[in-house]
């Protein structure tokens, strides 16, 4: 039989097997294609991604993975397909063992200790992944690395990881669409009302832009008051309204006052999006998004 290529669907006698094969191992498993579609998962599996089986068989692996860590999780992949062979199987790749993060169905991040390698079942490869929960001392160092990536006041990225997910879009050359959106007025709003009114701007404005996001997107606090959104269509390529784009955002911040004691402050916002252009880097694409936003600043009203 065929070890399988990109032009060969995987057969229901291969599927069928998987599924006997992951009902057979005694801790949390999910198994995917060398392509990285899920082709099967048992019920250990379903407590620990908080989805059933059924919901994950035919999705890419990806969606369970943090955006920020797809790039390292596919390396893994790379050096399991790639690797040297265990002791005494020449025909059997070595597994991989880590910490690593999983994403569940409800958007929160956990971590477990994964052991990762590929196995042949009805004659094809397929990369098998066991996943066992980390105790709560090493979940702990993993929250705290995790907040070390976030802005204290709005709990948005920082621009470090947020700069190094739109560099993963860039390098793996898939379309992305970038809005820089700088909150307007905020001196003002600092010297009429005190600092703590600007914080409840930003702070709101942040979560606002966060709560809108879509999937396969991400947000972050660029510097002061400036925000970062980003977003990626990798598979479809399809074409970005960059007008509708700058409306949204705008809305989503913008569509109400925001609450501070007694007062209700109006929130504006000055928004400019480029789409990436082919081998932009992502240095150059957030220029031209901040160039963009500073036209818009000029033309709107003083």
């Amino acid at each position: 039989m065929s070890d399988g290529t990109l032009d060969e669907a995987i057969t229901d006698e291969q599927r069928a097997a998987v599924a006997d094969f992951v009902v057979s191992v005694p801790m949390a498993a999910m198994v995917h294609s060398m392509q990285y579609e899920v082709v099967g998962a048992n019920t250990l599996c379903e407590e620990v991604l908080g989805c059933p089986v059924e919901g994950m068989l035919g999705r890419p692996v990806s969606d369970f993975v943090p955006l920020g860590d797809r790039a390292s999780a596919k390396n893994m992949a790379m050096q399991l397909e790639h690797g040297y062979p265990a002791a005494g199987s020449p025909d059997v790749q070595r597994p991989i063992g880590a910490l690593r993060r999983v994403r569940r169905s409800d958007g929160e991040v956990v971590s477990c200790w994964m052991h990762v390698g590929i196995s042949t079942i009805a004659g094809r490869r397929f990369i098998v992944a066991l996943l066992d929960l980390v105790n709560p001392v090493v979940d702990d160092t993993v929250h705290w690395r995790d907040r070390a990536e976030r802005d204290d006041l709005t709990g948005l990225l920082r621009r470090g990881p947020l700069l190094a997910h739109v560099d993963e879009w860039a390098v793996a050359d898939s379309p992305v669409a970038l809005a820089f959106v700088d909150v307007d007025r905020l001196k003002s709003i600092n010297d009429a009302h005190g600092h703590a009114a600007g914080d409840a701007v930003l702070e709101a404005a942040g979560r606002r832009l966060q709560q809108w996001s879509p999937r396969g997107s991400v947000v972050g606090r660029y510097a002061g008051d400036e925000f970062v959104f980003a977003v990626t269509d990798g598979v479809g390529g399809s074409a970005f309204d960059t007008t509708r784009l700058a409306e949204s955002v705008r809305a989503a911040i913008c569509s109400e006052p925001v609450p501070f004691g007694s007062r209700l402050l109006g929130v504006s916002v000055s928004v400019g999006v480029a789409v990436r252009e082919p081998n932009e880097s992502s240095e150059r694409l957030i220029q031209r998004a901040d160039e963009l936003m500073y036209r818009d600043k000029a033309s709107g009203p003083a």
